[in-house]
């Protein structure tokens, strides 16, 4: 059986960190999120937080809305917090400031997190309890989202054909017939590049965020390199046979611009979120890392793939995240499907 239909592997948690000492006088509540973000073990990677994943914590729990929902509580010290008071916040974010149910609970998983932190290293009293640990969130308050339909067959050659540069086909291509985030693009290495296997596949190990973990509990996987199509093989060959490409890098996209060394430098998230819209510019279709994940869910589950199988493939923990990502808006996908049932 294909190494990619083998279970996950998923991530490991070490051992429950000690107590940490608390200084002399009441902790503030901003020294204490700082604290979390700089020494929580996270429970889905059971790693330390990513600078990203920090940077996010900071900004859910000391940005203006919850700084400014604190003060007019009079909230200075993290003892004053606790859970009754993390459900009300909570409550205020979504209905009255109008954020969406998955950022609402986002930050709903960052405060139970943050407050089982302090009650443990600090002392505090139900920070993590409370009706924070029976909140519900539901999405009827949320906005109507646009949601872009899965390209066309047409559409996603439009594309390819209108790519400037053969990076930036391969790109196209990588990530609409594989299926993988861009955090998980952007931290390819050339030895993830198996075209040596049968079938030739691409290995994913890790994020431009963390080269050692992938995003979710889901773990390790490895996507096959020719799932509907097989172009993808050849633009891989062209791209890393290039007489242009530096030697010895090692990352599998580059910027197109050098540093002031004269090396060029892996590809950014902004980078190619650049070289995305321009595109999308020029061919006058809505172009995005995540419309391609979600292009490729959506061609794979309409000609038939297995729900567990495409589970596997996209690297989720669960078949929810799959239905999620399914873009299929006429039953006609339906219909053929059901046509070729035989019992």
């Amino acid at each position: 059986m294909p190494d990619w239909l083998q279970p996950l592997q998923p991530n490991h948690r070490p051992p429950g960190r000690t107590r940490a000492p608390v200084g002399d006088g009441p902790l503030s509540f901003e020294r204490a999120v700082e604290r979390f973000a700089e020494g929580h073990v996270s429970r889905k990677t059971g790693r330390l937080f990513s600078s990203t994943s920090r940077e996010n914590i900071r900004h859910n729990l000391l940005g203006t809305p919850l700084t400014g929902f604190r003060r007019e509580r009079g909230i200075e010290a993290v003892a004053a917090w606790n859970g009754d008071l993390a459900a009300e916040y909570l409550h205020w974010l979504q209905v009255d400031l109008r954020r969406d149910s998955a950022t609402i609970k986002k930050v709903r998983g960052q405060l139970r997190s943050f407050g089982a932190f302090c009650d443990e290293h600090f002392g505090t009293d139900h920070a993590g309890g409370g009706a924070l640990t029976t909140l519900r969130v539901s999405p009827a308050t949320d906005y109507e989202r646009r949601r872009d339909p899965a390209l066309t067959q047409g559409e996603a050659e439009r594309l390819l054909k209108a790519a400037l540069t053969g990076r930036d086909r391969l790109i196209v291509a990588m990530l609409m017939y594989t299926g993988m985030r861009p955090s998980e693009l952007l931290a390819l290495d050339e030895q993830h590049i198996r075209l040596d296997r049968t079938p030739p596949v691409v290995e994913i190990r890790g994020t431009v965020h963390d080269p050692d973990a992938t995003k979710t509990q889901a773990g390790f996987r490895d996507v096959p390199l020719t799932v509907g199509q097989s172009i993808l093989p050849r633009l891989l060959r062209t791209h890393l046979t290039d007489p242009a490409r530096p030697v010895g890098e090692g990352r599998l996209f580059l910027a197109l611009r050098i540093d002031h060394s004269g090396r060029a430098q892996p590809l950014t998230m902004e980078g190619l979120k650049s070289m995305l819209a321009r595109l999308g510019e020029a061919t006058g279709i809505r172009c995005n890392a995540y419309r391609f994940r979600h292009t490729f869910c959506t061609w794979c589950a309409d000609v038939g793939m297995h729900m567990l199988h495409l589970q596997q493939l996209l690297g989720h923990a669960s078949s929810d995240m799959v239905a999620y990502y399914y873009r299929g808006k006429t039953s006609e996908a339906v219909l053929q499907a059901a046509a070729r049932v035989r019992f």
